[in-house]
């Protein structure tokens, strides 16, 4: 095979596609890649354990292969050539059914790069009738290195450390000028929450309080996180299955204030063009807020029903919420300005705290104003970052 200019190219295309994901992924930018988005296959995938082993990206080992078979064309060999087969084939093998069973998410790009993989195999091996047998081989172990090294990468994913899948800052500042005071306006008769208190940032930039904003918990309680969140996000979703863990572990202990920040540019001016709208998102969030504003002791349970899967469609999900709170009294806190007003504050906060990393959800930590972005790995990993921000003992 004198001229392999078929594999030429793609291994030349593999290693770019490779390589592009790789360096999105260590600047910390899967969130906005070309086609995807924040709650996309693509930033699932590219975020989840599997998308790396012992802390280096497969994306960049996988580079490193492309760019080795790019080498290899230019001195062809039968066991060179099986091995790159059975390396490509059985990552595709291996990945695919990880996307499908253990991540569930459809990645485009990544679907790309395996399609590139097993076409390589395909063309590698017609290509081993044109070679002939070297005799004898410095390679001829090749194809069993391949079989072996596909093992330790599986091994080594399964049970090897697993990485961050969030992000920590500390010293958040919120500049709240220019936005409504959402908690003073509206009707002046039926502020909801006249107990509590406000807590603040360290550096006084913003104040919450836990009676007047929507929260689970009592408002009275010692400690107070903020979640910013969308009702249509996966990993928002998540995080409030992670929170029950919280609260169930240490019952009267924390005031979780709510605040929806729709991901679609229809009512969030500061989500990322690139990034694809979440669908319902601004109407499940002035639902939420609204039915806050109606009848804020049964908040929990509208809360609760805005997270049900798979995503309620407005006009059913409005139908549910009125059965909560009453269809006048939903009806009326809809018209109320201060529902529009709080959203209208809450996407203020959003449009800086997504300056770091647009991974959702976010969650503030008062008053010490450590902000974590992202889902982390397990439920108990949260439980045990908030007992030691706020010096918990564990409870077994």
């Amino acid at each position: 095979m004198k001229k392999p200019w078929i594999l030429r190219a793609l291994a030349l295309v593999g290693f770019l596609v490779c390589a592009y994901l790789f360096f999105r992924k260590a600047a910390g930018d899967i969130d906005s890649i070309e086609g995807c988005g924040a709650e996309s296959g693509c930033a699932n995938a590219l975020g989840s354990r599997w998308s790396q082993f012992f802390g280096i990206p497969v994306s960049f080992l996988a580079a490193v292969m492309y760019l080795a078979l790019l080498v290899a064309t230019w001195r062809p060999s039968r066991q060179v050539y099986v091995a790159f087969a059975i390396c490509f084939v059985g990552a595709a093998t291996w990945f695919v059914n990880l996307l499908v069973f253990e991540v569930k998410a459809f990645c485009p790009w990544c679907t790309a790069m395996h399609l590139i993989g097993v076409s390589s195999a395909v063309v590698l091996f017609l290509s081993l009738r044109k070679l002939e047998p070297a005799s004898p081989s410095p390679f001829k172990f090749a194809p069993l290195g391949a079989i072996l090294a596909l093992i330790v990468l599986c091994l080594g994913q399964v049970f090897g450390p697993t990485p961050d899948t969030h992000a920590e800052e500390t010293g958040i500042s919120i500049d709240e000028r220019g936005t409504p005071d959402a908690l003073g306006k509206g009707k002046s008769g039926n502020q909801p929450g006249s107990q509590g208190r406000s807590v603040s940032l360290p550096n006084g930039s913003k104040n919450f309080h836990t009676g007047l904003m929507p929260h689970l918990g009592s408002a009275n309680a010692p400690h107070v996180i903020v979640k910013y969140f969308d009702y249509t996000c996966a990993s928002c979703r998540d995080m409030h299955e992670d929170l029950h863990l919280v609260a169930k572990n240490h019952p009267g202990k924390f005031c979780m204030i709510m605040l929806p920040v729709p991901l679609n540019r229809a009512c969030n001016p500061h989500f990322p063009t690139q990034i694809e709208n979440h669908e319902h998102a601004c109407e499940l969030a002035r639902l939420g807020l609204a039915a806050w504003r109606a009848k804020p002791e049964a908040f929990p349970e509208v809360h609760e029903t805005l997270f049900t899967r798979p995503v309620m469609d407005p006009e059913i999900a409005e139908i549910a919420v009125a059965q909560i709170v009453g269809e006048e009294e939903l009806a009326k806190a809809l018209k109320d300005p201060w529902v529009d007003d709080l959203l209208k504050a809450d996407l203020n906060d959003f449009s800086q705290l997504i300056r770091t990393t647009i991974k959702m959800p976010k969650l503030l930590v008062l008053p010490n104003g450590k902000l974590l972005h992202g889902l982390m790995k397990s439920p108990e990993i949260l439980l045990r970052e908030l007992e030691k921000e706020f010096k918990l003992p564990p409870n077994p």
